[in-house]
């Protein structure tokens, strides 16, 4: 099984976290939420599907590391929608990478 956490700090060298970080980060940052569904055939469940949220969080808009996200993701075969948000009241820009995958156990 994909340890989400540790393949995106290995290839962005950005900060990650599953869901939050237990203390205030240095920007920029990422937090990823993966929500899964197990299935298979009636005796074993061998197929995981992922539903990725990956957001990436900048004081400005930083292709350089958006550019790591997406590469990592097409690494993997991952497909991704992607949108982004200017958070005024945190003063940081949100890019938020939604994507789908299954994974064999």
């Amino acid at each position: 099984m994909t340890d989400i956490k540790t393949y995106l700090e290995t290839e962005t060298e950005l900060p990650v976290a599953d869901t939050a970080f237990d203390r205030p980060q240095k920007l920029p940052f990422v937090a990823f939420i993966d929500k899964t569904a197990q299935d298979g055939d009636d005796f074993h469940a061998r197929i995981v599907e992922h539903n990725l949220t990956v957001e990436f969080y900048a004081e400005r808009l930083d292709n350089e590391n958006e550019g790591k996200l997406e590469k990592a993701f097409e690494k993997m075969n991952w497909k991704f929608e992607k949108e982004r948000q200017w958070l005024p009241d945190e003063k940081m820009f949100e890019t938020i990478f939604t994507m789908n995958f299954m994974e064999k156990r």
